[in-house]
């Protein structure tokens, strides 16, 4: 088994591939905690990793069919591959989740809700994807309230190595993958691309009708010098080109809609600087993100072109200072946004700002078995008000009973406005950033099982309102208070001698409301992940895994007033092998929707049917 859910308060002993050698949380490092490098036992959160040997086992093509295999998120679909993606962190909005990959935001601000699109996400280049749950603003900042995805992509070994993949499919579905790279003393140098194009599938259902492809291209570039034991520099660059033909649900034919299709460009660039001494370090930081968006539809008002435009810049100076008994992290930050979008001859709405921050984050061992976690931040924007947010958390395991661990976390966070909504407020509104406070508590005994309670309500939520005469509207912040809470439970259990791992994840939402009371759509209240994986002594794999999805409501888009409907209530099987063809020779097959279910996850969008595919991978 490769490494599964990693609840930092079941202290969880992982298990390596084929071995099964246990490893202990001390060899773990995790970024997306304090923004330095730290191992994985270090901190009050509730932190996944999904490793690259997961993906590789499970055929996951994408980030978002990765992400919806762990406790506490939901995914929606509106279609295939490159189709528009929803996805939820204990009910909350994306744009209440950072992405980052090596570091650098991958939220796209020219977006409704400062969402990353994950969509484009291929997971081809990924060496592990930590996903950290509950409140992170107080770290990271703005759009980090519900959570933070951090994708590091693969790095150099000793010497010369690299690899080259190429896989097949349904639906015409066709990628190819490689890696070169070289590690020396001093100089580290990678080079990571990918391809992944399929036919596809109609967007809107039903599948049978007009396919809607996509095509995905992306280059990761990786430069590093040592200058000696304390000084270093690395320098990282991430491409991904997409084009997406897609149905818009306003033209005429609609999944017949041979016209619509969108192409996106996003760039991000960082250069680091790391520096060490003893028992002191400091990393400089600067980045920037560049994001393009076109959209091209025909419908009942002719052709029209919608275009999204955005550029991030971003600077820190992150300090860390180990003691006796702990770490203690100052970080600067100096951030500018620059954003606009435009749709048909309308004139060019704009949305700048800039954000300057300082926080301070501390963790304390008060012994082995308690460690102390406090953060604190303060935001300093000139387009609209400041904040401060906070988090502290503690960590117990308990003598009476080895392997029973304990934690809480209480935490405060806020989500900017995205510079789309600031380009489309409300006339006369000045919108601010929506502010989210919330707590968990989790119970763990090993890696039997972990239970995680949390509660988190939301202010001055940011949503779109029209006239309900003229249909005129904009952005502004809502009244009222939006609700979340719900129930993670998580459990794994090995046979070693058998080769034999069983894992399972189950999720309940009992509040995810609106601030009028009413619930939110496309949640699942109810979500069930599990799988049984078999290790051979030859190097072989077979798994099966399934996902349950519970009620969930929709909107059918009726006008002037839509219905809800239920998208849930369904099960969906997936089955896996691979194994070592020979040396340095692997296959893997994996299987979708076996028993050919049928389901939507959005309303009225097709999903993917039976599907087979496969990839040989050749490494040296």
């Amino acid at each position: 088994m490769t490494t599964k859910t990693l609840s930092l308060i079941t202290a969880t002993l992982l298990l390596s591939t084929s071995t099964y050698a246990e490893t202990t949380l001390e060899d773990i490092t995790v970024i997306s905690t304090n923004q330095i490098p730290t191992s994985i036992q270090n901190t009050t959160a509730n932190i996944t990793v999904i490793t690259a040997e997961d993906i590789e086992e499970r055929g996951f093509q994408t980030v978002d069919q990765a992400i919806r295999t762990v406790s506490g998120i939901s995914v929606t679909n509106s279609g295939g591959l490159g189709q528009q993606t929803s996805f939820f962190i204990r009910g909350a909005d994306s744009g209440k989740v950072l992405v980052l990959i090596d570091g650098m935001r991958f939220n796209d601000p020219s977006t409704t809700n400062n969402t990353a699109l994950i969509e484009s996400l291929t997971t081809s280049n990924i060496k592990q994807i930590e996903i950290l749950k509950g409140g992170s603003g107080s770290i990271w900042g703005s759009n980090a309230s519900a959570g933070v995805i951090n994708i590091i992509t693969k790095e150099a070994e000793d010497g010369v190595h690299g690899y080259v993949g190429l896989s097949y499919g349904s639906y015409l579905t066709k990628g190819a993958e490689t890696q070169l790279s070289y590690k020396g003393e001093k100089l580290t140098a990678q080079i990571l691309a990918s391809y992944l194009d399929t036919e596809g599938f109609s967007a809107l259902a039903p599948r049978s009708a007009e396919k809607d492809g996509y095509t995905n291209k992306n280059i990761n570039l990786k430069l590093g010098y040592t200058f000696n034991e304390n000084n270093r520099v690395n320098l990282s660059y991430n491409l991904i080109n997409s084009d997406t033909e897609f149905d818009d649900t306003f033209s005429a034919g609609q999944e017949n809609d041979d016209y619509s299709n969108a192409t996106s460009k996003q760039t991000n660039l960082a250069l680091d600087y790391f520096y060490t001494r003893n028992n002191y370090s400091a990393t400089l930081h600067a980045s920037k993100g560049e994001y393009d968006r076109d959209y091209y539809t025909t419908g009942f008002f002719g052709d029209n072109h919608n275009v999204y435009r955005a550029t991030l810049d971003e600077y820190s100076l992150i300090n860390a200072y180990t003691y006796t008994n702990g770490k203690a992290i100052l970080g600067l930050e100096y951030n500018t946004i620059d954003g606009f979008n435009q749709f048909n001859a309308f004139p060019e709405s704009k949305a700048d700002y800039t954000n300057k921050a300082v926080y301070l984050s501390n963790t304390y061992n008060f012994n082995t078995n308690t460690l102390l976690e406090t953060n604190i931040r303060y935001d300093n924007y000139d387009e609209f008000e400041n904040r401060v947010t906070y988090k502290i958390g503690v960590k117990h395991a308990h003598a009476f009973l080895e392997g029973l661990n304990s934690s809480a976390n209480y935490y405060t966070s806020y989500d900017a406005p995205s510079a789309f909504q600031l380009a489309n407020a409300t006339l006369g509104t000045l919108l601010k950033p929506s502010y989210t406070k919330g707590y968990d508590i989790s119970m763990g005994y090993k890696k039997l099982l972990t239970v995680t309670y949390f509660n988190n309500t939301v202010e001055d939520s940011i949503d779109y309102i029209s006239d309900p005469i003229t249909f005129i509207g904009g952005y502004q912040n809502i009244n009222g208070t939006s609700k979340f809470s719900g129930l993670e439970i998580e459990s794994a259990y090995s046979l070693p001698s058998l080769g034999l791992v069983f894992s399972a994840n189950y999720t309940h939402l009992f509040d995810y409301e609106k601030e009028d009371g009413t619930d939110l759509i496309r949640r699942a209240k109810d979500t069930l992940n599990a799988s049984i994986n078999y290790y051979t002594s030859n190097d072989m794999f077979f798994g099966i895994d399934a996902l349950y999805i519970g009620d969930r409501l929709d909107t059918d888009g009726g006008f002037p007033v839509a219905s809800e409907v239920s998208t849930g209530n369904y099960t969906v099987w997936n089955l896996n092998f691979g194994t070592k063809i020979m040396h340095d020779f692997d296959l893997s097959i994996n299987a979708r929707n076996i028993f050919n279910k049928a389901y939507q996850s959005s309303y009225g969008y097709a999903t993917e049917g039976r599907s087979v595919y496969a990839k040989i991978k050749y490494s040296f």
